[in-house]
């Protein structure tokens, strides 16, 4: 004995397959692959907050951080969304990193500057 097919819903879908009246029609196939693809996005966001310790969404700004040591250059390893603070500094940013945009002194306090916006990148910047 044959059940009516729910047609419209992913019941409908399996009513067709289990029936062997295949192919489903348009509706079953729509309400089935809506449904496939709302598991596999919750599937995804499941595993994401699993492999994050439950923490999603956007990455916090990193630490205000000194440069390492006693830097004479007034303003160096302040923010780059300040106009800059004195001739010679240089604007040190690195895609992806969490650490934001700064000015550092040339030498030395650059180059410590590019290497903690690189290992803040490291991961993706999340």
């Amino acid at each position: 004995m044959q059940v009516e097919i729910e047609h419209g819903t992913p019941k409908g879908y399996s009513q067709h397959r289990y029936y062997k009246e295949l192919p489903p029609c348009a509706r079953c196939r729509k309400a089935h692959s809506e449904k496939a693809s709302a598991d596999a996005k919750r599937r995804a966001e499941e595993r994401a907050q699993r492999w994050n310790g439950g923490l999603v969404g956007k990455g916090r700004v990193g630490r205000a951080v000194a440069v390492g040591r006693d830097c004479p250059a007034a303003g160096c390893g302040s923010l780059a969304n300040e106009p800059r603070p004195a001739a010679g500094m240089v604007r040190v940013s690195v895609s992806g990193s969490r650490e934001p945009a700064r000015w550092y002194c040339a030498g030395g306090c650059a180059g410590y500057g590019q290497a903690l916006a690189e290992i803040r990148a490291i991961g993706g910047g999340q």
